[in-house]
């Protein structure tokens, strides 16, 4: 692996005297800031959520309003990823606590497919519905908003995927007719601004919207910073047990990155495996207050995301015995795989193998399958022209979704070995990016000022430092696995623990991974998680 190391040690002393931080503080400002104003958003400590004054906001409000006062029921149609799940509780709680009549549908990942379909919208009028928000998706569904405009039925959409088409809609409420600081919103984040318009500030909304900001990766700026920030603040004060008990251990310290690891992957699953649950279920259990109501749930979502490990586990194994680690594009199509887990395999493997891949599965009419690409390969490049293969394509640069059609298999497959051929790869071998710094630089006051820049995430990821003058007290493996080094800069005390068993260096001259406080029992101690030794 090749170690690339950030030189900002000029830049980080200018922060440090003008912002009054400490050098290991300004040295991460300055590798993650792109400008002053950003060093500023990242150093405030404002939690206060603006109040959104669009005229698209105003509009859909009024609408809302009418239903209300003439008793009109309202259908919010949402998604099965978490952003959508939460984007649809969200509205839920909103619309009921401002007296108005609503359900709620989420359609099956596997038979319906995403967004809202005409299919629903018929479906809607039979049952009486006169008015339909989107959440978190609907500006790509074109053919049910003319279904619904057909029908007499007005639709706000609440979405924040990207506009190719303008949708022909009542209202759309996105990112671009909120305009700042809302540029950045995901679908629950959307869906907030119209529950603090009817309700004002609530945390269970809040704590959702910060929950699907961190799952559907968005840019940590503007508003969503106070927004992620507010919602881990109510998240600590144990202030939403439904989330809390999804987690497979108990979580001293909510952060950012608890968020992703022990609470998004559950939430997921459930639409990734529709075929064992139902997705609208989720929704009811993000709105339970009942503790024995929220334990008996949250033991049926992480079992079956105990499930969904155990599958991706099982054809990651597969795929990676089919491939051939020679072919610059590796092509997998498995009539064992589960279409809901194709994506999380792609990603495996190409984390594994740095070689762009495509996952397929059997589906109703063919094959669906997601490609996973690194910067270098533009999938809508690779595949732009294959046209006659698809059934249905969808994308961005670095990841798509595809259908493809039961003949066009092995046609496809040789197109895209055939095109891989003809460019450039990108450099197989991984780079580590590290912030090098001295021990003497690690102190707890420290630490705790770098605790106060996260979120860490898009546009702000977390940085891994390669920290230097160490003296090595005791080394020994805890749990006779994990290699752990007790050190010392002189001051303080430093533990150091990795999780990768293969790690075997009693006294490395640098250790590489990210700096935390180890927090037990009201006790706090600095420490490195660490990644690799020099």
């Amino acid at each position: 692996m090749k170690i690339k190391r950030m030189e900002v040690r000029e830049q980080a002393r200018r922060i440090a005297r003008e912002y009054a931080v400490s050098e290991l503080c300004a040295q991460v400002l300055a590798c993650r800031c792109q400008n002053e104003d950003q060093i500023r958003q990242a150093l405030s400590t404002d939690l206060t959520l603006e109040p959104c004054r669009s005229d698209a906001l105003r509009q859909a409000l009024q609408r809302l309003e009418q239903a209300r006062d003439k008793g009109e029921r309202i259908l919010i149609a949402g998604d099965y990823d978490a952003d959508g799940l939460c984007a649809t509780a969200i509205l839920k709680e909103a619309l009921e606590l401002a007296g108005m009549d609503c359900g709620y549908y989420i359609p099956h990942r596997l038979n319906e497919g995403y967004g809202l379909s005409a299919a629903t919208v018929t479906l809607a009028a039979q049952k009486g519905y006169r008015l339909i928000i989107t959440v978190d998706n609907g500006v790509a569904a074109h053919p049910a908003l003319l279904r619904a405009k057909e029908l007499g039925i007005d639709v706000i959409v609440t979405d924040h995927h990207t506009i190719q088409q303008q949708p022909d809609c009542l209202v759309l409420l996105h990112p671009q007719t909120l305009g700042e600081p809302w540029q950045h919103c995901c679908g629950a984040a959307v869906a907030l601004q119209l529950a603090l318009a009817l309700n004002g500030p609530r945390k269970r909304p809040i704590m959702l919207a910060a929950l699907a900001t961190i799952a559907d990766m968005m840019p940590l700026w503007q508003q969503n910073r106070p927004l992620v920030r507010l919602g881990l603040k109510y998240l600590n004060q144990r202030q939403y047990a439904a989330v809390e008990a999804l987690s497979d251990r108990r979580i001293e310290h909510w952060t950012e990155k608890e968020i992703a690891f022990q609470i998004v992957p559950k939430l997921n699953a459930i639409g990734r495996l529709a075929d064992l649950c139902n997705a609208n279920q989720i929704v009811r259990y993000l709105l339970l207050n009942d503790p024995v109501q929220i334990e008996a749930v949250s033991r049926q979502i992480r079992q079956i995301n105990q499930k969904r490990r155990q599958m991706s586990e099982r054809m990651t194994k597969t795929a990676l015995e089919q491939i051939d680690p020679q072919d610059a594009f590796h092509f997998v199509a498995d009539s064992s795989f589960h279409e809901g887990i194709v994506g999380l395999v792609a990603g495996r493997i190409l984390n594994q193998t740095r070689h762009p891949t495509l996952v397929l599965a059997p589906s109703q009419h063919g094959w669906k399958g997601s490609a996973r690409s690194l910067p270098g390969v533009d999938l809508q490049a690779l595949f732009d022209g294959l046209q006659d293969c698809f059934l249905q394509f969808g994308g961005h640069a670095q990841a798509a979704g595809i259908e493809v059609r039961p003949d066009q298999l092995q046609p496809l497959r040789q197109a895209l070995m055939r095109r891989i051929r003809q460019q450039p790869l990108p450099p197989q071998e991984a780079v580590l990016e590290v912030l090098p710094v001295e021990g003497s630089q690690i102190t707890l006051e420290a630490l705790h000022q770098l605790d106060q820049l996260a979120p860490f995430g898009q546009q702000f990821d977390p940085v891994l430092f390669e920290v230097r003058g160490l003296t090595v007290l005791d080394y020994t493996r805890m749990k006779e696995m994990y290699p752990k080094w007790q050190t010392t800069n002189g001051t303080e005390l430093i533990e150091a623990i990795s999780f990768h068993r293969e790690l075997d260096c009693p006294h490395p001259e640098a250790w590489i991974g990210s700096l935390t406080i180890n927090r037990f029992r009201g006790q706090e101690k600095c420490s490195i998680l660490v990644e690799t030794v020099e």
